[in-house]
């Protein structure tokens, strides 16, 4: 069972690992493509794809020019192979005709033979100079064309860095439109309401103190009315106890006196 379970574990973990790569792969790919159609979108909509097809004209127009050059230096070889080849024909005929006094049945047909390829080399070698002039001006009219092809690749790269500059400029002006609104909008509303929300504030806060320090006195005033009172009371009692005291004492001292007369001896007659 333990050996099971590990292999199903292991199973899973595969399966999580295919199935995590696949996403990540899935999600490049989206990625790339979405990324690669918000190009394309961007440059149809700045005007950026005619300066695309122009580079791209540029590329194949470089490709045609070293397709062209590379035939007319092969045509240029062919000529010049054309016109050695000619001269050494014609080196042979002229060797001839030096011994042509002492020439016998197979210089003679030497000679035919040599005319015939004379004539020939000379047109082999009159096309090939045809066939170099024509690549030459292959040459010429394909470089003109490049020429014309990077010119208008630069007017419109021209174009479109002043129309992207145009655009910036713009932007700039209606983002500096936008903060100098906000700036403006904020001294007319926004100040005013922050100071007022201030002087709310600011009342509220004194009328909070105000209300803490009534309370405070009203609170100090009732502990000295309490206090006062019980001094009140207390005084009262304690007057209320010497007058009792007082009284008790100076009934006291009236009681002595009569208390003590009926003591007295009266006085004997003599």
């Amino acid at each position: 069972d333990l050996e099971a379970f590990q292999s199903r574990l292991r199973e899973w973990g595969v399966l999580a690992s295919s199935s995590l790569r696949q996403r990540a792969n899935n999600f490049s790919k989206n990625a790339t493509t979405s990324f690669s159609h918000l190009g394309l979108h961007l440059n149809r909509v700045t005007g950026y794809e005619e300066i695309d097809a122009l580079k791209r004209q540029v590329v194949e127009q470089e490709a045609r020019i070293k397709a062209t050059r590379r035939a007319a230096r092969d045509a240029k070889t062919a000529y010049d192979d054309a016109v050695l080849q000619r001269s050494i024909s014609q080196r042979q005929v002229n060797d001839l005709l030096q011994r042509k006094s002492s020439w016998t049945d197979g210089d003679v047909s030497n000679f035919t033979s040599l005319v015939r390829s004379d004539h020939s080399f000379e047109q082999e070698e009159a096309r090939a100079k045809a066939r170099v002039a024509e690549t030459e001006d292959a040459v010429d009219r394909e470089f003109s064309e490049l020429m014309r092809v990077i010119l208008a690749r630069y007017h419109e790269e021209q174009v479109w860095s002043d129309k992207i500059r145009s655009a910036s400029t713009y932007g700039s002006l209606a983002v500096l439109g936008v903060n100098l609104v906000v700036f403006i909008m904020a001294i007319i509303v926004v100040e005013p309401w922050k100071r007022k929300r201030l002087a709310q504030t600011f009342e509220k806060k004194v009328e909070e103190m105000g209300a803490e320090t009534k309370a405070l006195m009203n609170a100090g005033a009732t502990r000295l009315e309490e206090r006062l009172t019980g001094h009140e009371k207390l005084l009262t009692e304690l007057i209320t106890q010497v007058s009792a005291e007082a009284r008790l004492g100076f009934f006291a001292t009236e009681a002595a006196p009569k208390e003590a007369a009926p003591e007295e001896t009266p006085p004997t007659p003599t």
